[in-house]
C-alpha cells in the first residue's frame, strides 16, 4: 500500500498550494512596487528566482491578469499593469464614503464608548516602522489602523471592500513613502483622526479622515508627474479635471 507521503510530491493539491504561494508572493511584490508598473513578467525568470517550475508561475500570472495587476500584450508578453488615475479616484471615492461613515458610527449618540488602544498600538507601530525605514511594516501598520476603526464599530466584515479599494492605490503609497517622504504626513493624519475620536469630535474626525483619504489622489498626481510611464491614459487630461 502506498503512503500519503509517497504521493504528496505529485499531488494536484500540492501543486495548487505551490501556485497559491507563488501568486501571493508576486502579488505582494507588485503591490509594494518591487515589481514596477510596466515591468516585464517573465515566467522563466520568475520560476528560476523563486525556485519552482513554470507551471505554478503560469497559474499565478493568470490569476494576476484576472486581478488586473498584470496585462498580456501581443508581441510584448506579460507586463505589470500600469496604474490609472481614474481608477484611483474611484477607489478613493469608495474609501471616503465608507470610512467617513465609520467614524460617524464610532461617535454616534448612544453608541458604546470605544476603546482606542488598538488604534494607538497601530499608530505606534507605524511610527516605529517609519523610523526604521521599513516600508512593508509601515504600510502594514497603516492598514491595521484603518481596519481597526472598522472592527471597533462592529463592521469588520466590510474590510474586504475597503481593502480592494486600497489595493488600487497601494502602489502609489509604496512609491510615495520612500520617494516623497509621505509616511510622516500619514502618521500625523492618523494622530489627528485619533485625537478627534478620543475627544468625541465627530465632525472633526470626519473632516480628518476625508482629508486623509483624499490626499492619496494628490500623491498619485505627484507620482504621475515623476513617473508618467507608470500610468495609463491621458495624464494631461487628468490634470485638467
Amino acid at each position: 500500500m502506498k503512503t500519503n507521503q509517497a504521493l504528496i510530491g505529485n499531488s494536484p493539491v500540492m501543486g495548487s498550494l505551490l501556485a497559491e504561494r507563488v501568486y501571493a508572493q508576486l502579488r505582494h511584490e507588485i503591490l509594494l512596487a518591487r515589481l514596477r508598473p510596466g515591468e516585464p513578467v517573465s515566467e522563466n525568470q520568475l520560476a528560476q528566482r523563486l525556485g519552482v517550475s513554470r507551471t505554478p508561475v503560469r497559474e499565478a500570472v493568470q490569476r494576476l491578469v484576472r486581478d488586473g495587476l498584470v496585462n498580456v500584450w501581443p508581441q510584448r508578453g506579460s507586463l505589470v499593469s500600469l496604474m490609472s488615475l481614474q481608477r484611483i479616484r474611484e477607489a478613493l471615492f469608495v474609501r471616503e464614503a465608507v470610512e467617513c461613515q465609520v467614524v460617524r458610527r464610532l461617535l454616534a449618540p448612544g453608541s458604546a464608548p470605544a476603546r482606542w488602544e488598538q488604534l494607538e498600538a497601530s499608530l505606534a507601530r507605524q511610527t516605529q516602522a517609519l523610523q526604521d525605514k521599513d516600508l512593508e511594516a509601515t504600510l502594514r501598520a497603516d492598514e491595521d489602523f484603518h481596519r481597526g476603526m472598522l472592527e471597533l464599530c462592529g463592521l469588520g466584515g466590510v474590510w474586504p471592500v475597503v481593502a480592494q479599494a486600497r489595493d488600487l492605490h497601494q502602489r502609489v503609497r509604496a512609491i510615495a513613502v520612500p520617494e516623497l517622504q509621505s509616511g510622516r504626513k500619514a502618521v500625523n493624519d492618523h494622530q489627528a483622526i485619533l485625537d478627534a475620536l478620543q475627544a468625541g469630535d465627530a465632525e472633526g474626525a470626519v473632516r480628518c479622515i476625508s482629508e486623509h483619504v483624499r490626499h492619496n489622489e494628490a500623491l498619485a498626481r505627484d507620482i504621475a508627474a515623476l513617473h508618467p510611464d507608470y500610468f495609463v491614459g491621458d495624464l494631461d487630461a487628468d490634470q485638467r479635471l
